[in-house]
C-alpha cells in the first residue's frame, strides 16, 4: 500500500523568518513533521519510534508543491515505512528516508 499527499509550505510560514532571512528555505524539520502528520492520520494504529535514515537531496523553497509518498509494504513484517518527497515544480526528489513504527497498545 502506498500513502501519498501534496503540500505546500506558506511564504508566511514562521520557520522562514530565521531560514534564511533574504533567501527562505523550508527547514528539514517542517518536511519531516509533514510525513510525521500522514503517517499519524492514516495509521492510527501505529506510532513512529524511530527516524532510521534521512537523506535531504534538494531544498524546498516557500511555496512549492511537495508530494509525500510512502512504502507500507514492510509495516506488518519490519515494522518500517520508506518515504520520499518530491518537488512537483523542479520534478527532483528532495528527501528520502524510513521509519520505524510500533503498534499502539
Amino acid at each position: 500500500m502506498q500513502l501519498t499527499d501534496i503540500f505546500l509550505i506558506s511564504a508566511q510560514h514562521p520557520c522562514l523568518t530565521g531560514h534564511f532571512p533574504n533567501h527562505p528555505i523550508v527547514p528539514g524539520v517542517v518536511l519531516l513533521e509533514k510525513v510525521e502528520a500522514l503517517l499519524s492520520q492514516q495509521l492510527t494504529n501505529w506510532r513512529i519510534t524511530e527516524l532510521n535514515t534521512v537523506k535531504f537531496l534538494n531544498t524546498v523553497l516557500p511555496e512549492e508543491s511537495i508530494e509525500i509518498t510512502i512504502e507500507t509494504d514492510q509495516l506488518t513484517s519490519k515494522q518500517s515505512v520508506s518515504f520520499n518527497l518530491y518537488n512537483l515544480k523542479t520534478q527532483t526528489k528532495v528527501a528520502t528516508g524510513k521509519i520505524t513504527l510500533t503498534p499502539n497498545t
